[in-house]
């Protein structure tokens, strides 16, 4: 079966100058297309960035907290007869022989 050959363009007619042009507005309009209107544009780039200072600040001040946990646990190891009081007298109100507590309400 023949198709016919009269719908068909050919690009001899074609200048050319048009190529050129041509291909460079494609290429404008697909990176304005990828600034601006795709899944990763300019401003999720941006946000994401933003996002990614913040948990690395977060976690700088938790490895700065955890730091400072573990001193206070090497601290607990060496003298714990020193923390057992503290935590009795704190938190339990236990006191010894012979002492008085004074509570005080704090506003």
């Amino acid at each position: 079966m023949r198709r016919n050959m009269e719908g068909r363009r050919s690009l001899k007619g074609l200048k050319p100058e048009v190529i050129p042009v041509a291909f460079f507005a494609l290429m404008l309009i697909y990176t304005f297309y990828n600034l601006f209107l795709s899944q990763y544009n300019i401003f999720k780039l941006m946000e994401l960035k933003n996002s990614s200072k913040k948990l690395e600040e977060q976690l700088a001040m938790e490895k700065e907290e955890n730091e400072r946990r573990e001193k206070l646990l090497e601290l607990i190891k060496a003298h714990p007869e020193h923390f057992k009081e503290k935590f009795a007298r704190q938190y339990m109100q236990l006191q010894k022989d012979g002492e008085y507590m004074i509570l005080f309400n704090e506003k």
